[in-house]
């Protein structure tokens, strides 16, 4: 009877049936990153795909829309002390008035120098004056446009030197 050497047979199915865990182990992971970047790809997709929002302008949910005036500077009224500001201000959302502020963007600006240079260090220097301010900021705003009103100002930065 011829002797039969099953080893090397053996050993190849041991071979091959070791090789599929580690192919299935492989798969799984790549089936893995896969869902997680259709997941990330599919979350991101909404944010991407907005438009994007013009320089000076502020995205705001509400009907208001915002404009950045950046910062200004300025000294204040009979003291060596400086003003340094960001405003932003708020305006109901009419193509009119966002066109009439875009447009007269150096007149607001000046407007609001005018106002915050006409006080004192004592008057803008008190927590509680802020929101008088705001307001003189605002009527003076007011009265340089046509079409409309702005309905807040906001200090986003506000450093007295």
């Amino acid at each position: 009877m011829p002797k039969i050497d099953l080893s090397a047979k053996d050993g190849a199915k041991m071979a091959s049936a070791e090789t599929r865990p580690k192919k299935k182990k492989t798969f799984l992971i790549i089936m893995v990153v896969l869902l997680i970047l259709a997941g990330t790809s599919a979350g991101a997709y909404p944010y991407f795909r907005q438009p994007p929002v013009p320089a000076g302008k502020i995205r705001n949910a509400a009907q208001n829309d915002s404009l950045d005036m950046g910062e200004l500077i300025m000294n204040l009224n009979g003291s060596g002390h400086y003003l340094r500001v960001k405003v932003v201000i708020e305006y109901p959302r009419d193509k009119r008035l966002t066109a009439e502020l875009q447009k007269k963007k150096h007149t607001v600006a000046d407007a609001i120098i005018t106002t915050l240079r006409s006080k004192t260090y004592a008057e803008v220097s008190m927590a509680e004056s802020v929101q008088a301010l705001k307001s003189s900021i605002a009527e003076e705003i007011n009265g340089h446009l046509a079409w409309g009103e702005i309905t807040g100002v906001f200090f986003t930065d506000f450093l007295i030197q």
